[in-house]
């Protein structure tokens, strides 16, 4: 009786280790797993927060892009309405020029440009040391080849004509091939030297 006692209570200590030991690995395996589910836990969120991280970066960039797309679409435009507004402007005011060419006052124009042309002319000899030029060209269009002895007596010196198609609207080009030198007194380059003033004054440039 006293060995069956015995082999009893070294089975049931036997038990009780095994019971303990079992206990034991079942903590360290659900420490174990709690502790992977925390990693990978950890590492989806930080996954997760590049991705937002990246999905926002693009997302800012397809904006930016967006909007100077739109910016530079816009700027077109604007610069394309404010061509055809200027276009339509200078071509009304070319009719006016050309209407005006038809009345009376266009010969004292002819005469007071050609007038200042000579003295222009006298300037510029003076100032090189030259005599007064008699190689002097006045270009002109084949409308105003009629004015021809109008500029040729307000010059007051020897000069030449010649037909330039260039010459939209009127007025003339006067060259002196000796003194290098050239004056364009023609309507349409007034006319076209007013563009920048009438940007400026209409409110039409684009910044």
């Amino acid at each position: 009786m006293a060995n069956e006692e015995k082999l009893a209570k070294f089975h049931q200590a036997i038990n009780h280790y095994a019971m303990e030991q079992r206990e034991k690995i079942e903590q360290e395996v659900a420490a174990f797993k709690k502790k992977e589910l925390e990693e990978t836990s950890n590492e989806v969120l930080a996954e997760a927060y590049h991705l937002i991280q990246k999905e926002m970066a693009q997302m800012r960039g397809r904006i930016s892009r967006e909007m100077a797309r739109r910016e530079m679409d816009g700027r077109r435009a604007l610069l394309e309405k404010r061509s055809r507004i200027a276009e339509k402007v200078f071509a009304q005011a070319a009719d006016i020029l050309r209407k005006e060419t038809e009345s009376d006052r266009y010969s004292a124009l002819l005469t007071r440009h050609a007038k200042e042309v000579h003295d222009a002319f006298a300037r510029r000899s003076e100032d090189a040391g030259l005599p007064f030029p008699e190689d002097v060209v006045f270009l002109l269009n084949k409308k105003d080849l009629a004015f021809q002895e109008t500029i040729r007596k307000a010059y007051g010196a020897p000069c030449t004509f010649r037909e330039d198609s260039s010459i939209s609207i009127g007025g003339f080009c006067a060259e002196s091939p000796s003194l290098r030198l050239e004056i364009d007194s023609t309507l349409d380059s007034m006319l076209e030297n007013q563009r920048d003033w009438f940007e400026e004054a209409s409110q039409l440039s684009v910044g």
